[in-house]
This record gives structure tokens, C-alpha cells and sequence, in this order.
């Protein structure tokens, strides 16, 4: 029989003798990591009072309250705080401030409200009006690298009690009309805290240029372990609160599933067992 035709004939089998590679498992989805609250997320919140916010008794400043609609402000809190709270089973959450001074010195963090948690979303706005009620003075400069600590001290805290069987990962949502101060700093703590399960949402308030806070969630740092940041510009989503939500978690699904992979934490035992490897 010619070549041609005993390659055609050949039975199927005969070309899979060659070994196989070893099948790779598919990475899981974050629906499979927050279905019913296999993994908890830890939510905090903080918000800028420097005093280029403007005087908060003034209209049409960032802080200005009124009855019929939300400030910038509130509409953040509430659009991404409703989003993200979904995955939190306790709805415990933590409200921070920072740019203001309290008895002549500023402070780059200090709680709103009078405990270190709060309950729920509505809980968060009612520690933001808080501080208003307070003797706070606005100030500067914009400074967000406490914050940031505080919030990667909860994650790594968060990091020693995780199990195969409940994980845990932090949420920093970062509110500020303005641009940070000490940038390179920033982007430096950024990159170190990709190594716990932190991520870090930034949203601009105001009309500010924000073009210098976009390099934070370009995170090219060789100490970068993984993706951790995001900023976006308020005033984009303005007219559509859930639109600001989704632009606001559009990489955390993909932060979860890259930072639970990378430490072996899989949906379910069976894979978890196949995936780890013991020491």
C-alpha cells in the first residue's frame, strides 16, 4: 500500500503511544471561591479630609450634605460598599479618615465613629457624618502610606488564621479628591503588600487631574508579586452609580483567584489535597 494511504488507514490509536503531558488543572473561577462564603472578605474604608475637599457646610463642595441626593463621597461608599459586602459574612467593617487635625497635629489615619468597626454600609456613612459632628480640622497634605499599613496589618493578621477550609482576603477602598503625596513611596508599599490578601480600590473625588494616581494601579514594580491596585475617577461614573461599582471591582475577582492559587488555596478539599504541597 502507498504511505500516503496506510496513513490514513492507521487506527486512531496508534499516533497517542507518545506520553501525555500531565493535565494542567483549569484555574477555578472567584464565583467557586465566594459561593456560599467559602472564602470571607474583610471590607474598610477610608476617606480623605484635607482641606482641599472645601468647607463642608459650603454646596457644591465634596463633603457638603444634603438630604435629597449623595455626595461624591456617599455615592462611593455605597455603590462599592454594597457590592463588595455581599461577600463579607460578619458585615463588620472598618472606617478610617486621614488629612485632618485633631488637637493641632495632623493625622494621616484616626477612626470615624466611636468603635473600631462598624456594621454594614449604612454603618460606614453614619461614621463618615461622624466625623463632621467631631473637632476636626481639615488639613493636608494627602497622605495615604498609614492607611495603607493599616489595612495590610488586618490582611496579614487575616493571612495567619486562613485554612484550606476558610480563607480570607481584606478590600481597602481608598476615597481621596486628591493626589498623593509622596507617590513613589506609595507605589513602593503597593507593591510590597501584593504578597498578602489585600486589594486596594482608589477612587479620585472631585475634578482634580488624577493622571499621576494612575501609575498606582500600574503595578510593574519587580517586587510586585501580583496585581493588587485599582484607581478609578469618580466624576467617569457619575450618572451611574453601578457602573462606578463594576469599573471599581472589574481586577478583584481575578486579585482573589491570583492570590489563592499562588498559595495553594483551592474551592474545594479534592483539589486543594491535589494542589498543595506538603513539606
Amino acid at each position: 500500500s502507498s504511505p500516503s494511504h496506510s496513513l490514513t488507514s492507521a487506527s486512531p490509536h496508534s499516533f497517542v503511544s507518545k506520553p501525555q503531558p500531565p493535565v494542567v488543572p483549569s484555574k477555578p473561577s472567584f464565583q467557586e471561591y465566594v459561593k456560599d462564603g467559602f472564602c470571607d472578605v474583610d471590607f474598610c474604608v477610608a476617606i480623605d479630609f484635607t482641606s482641599s475637599n472645601g468647607d463642608p457646610r459650603i454646596p457644591g463642595t465634596n463633603h457638603y450634605r444634603n438630604d435629597a441626593y449623595l455626595n461624591d463621597y456617599e455615592e462611593s461608599i455605597v455603590s462599592i460598599g454594597h457590592a463588595i459586602s455581599k461577600f463579607s459574612s460578619s458585615r463588620e467593617f472598618s472606617v478610617w479618615g486621614f488629612g485632618a487635625k485633631y488637637g493641632g497635629a495632623v493625622q494621616h489615619i484616626f477612626q470615624c465613629g466611636t468603635s473600631k468597626t462598624v456594621r454594614g454600609i449604612d454603618g460606614v456613612i453614619d461614621a463618615y457624618h461622624s466625623v463632621f459632628r467631631s473637632d476636626l480640622m481639615m488639613s493636608g497634605p494627602t497622605v495615604i502610606v498609614q492607611v495603607l499599613q493599616a489595612a495590610a496589618i488586618r490582611a496579614r493578621n487575616l493571612q495567619k488564621q486562613e485554612s484550606q477550609s476558610n480563607p480570607r482576603y481584606c478590600v481597602l477602598l481608598i476615597l481621596t479628591d486628591g493626589v498623593v503625596n509622596d507617590l513613589a513611596e506609595t507605589k513602593r508599599k503597593l507593591e510590597t503588600y501584593s504578597t498578602v490578601p489585600l486589594s486596594v480600590i482608589i477612587v479620585g473625588i472631585g475634578r482634580q487631574d488624577f493622571q499621576d494616581m494612575k501609575i498606582l494601579s500600574q503595578n510593574s514594580g519587580a517586587t510586585a508579586s501580583r496585581d493588587n491596585t485599582t484607581f478609578v475617577e469618580f466624576r467617569k461614573y457619575q450618572n451611574d452609580p453601578s457602573l462606578l461599582a463594576a469599573a471599581a471591582l472589574a481586577n478583584f475577582p481575578n486579585q482573589v483567584v491570583d492570590y489563592m492559587t499562588r498559595h495553594g488555596i483551592y474551592p474545594n478539599k479534592e483539589s486543594s489535597r491535589s494542589h498543595t504541597h506538603h513539606t
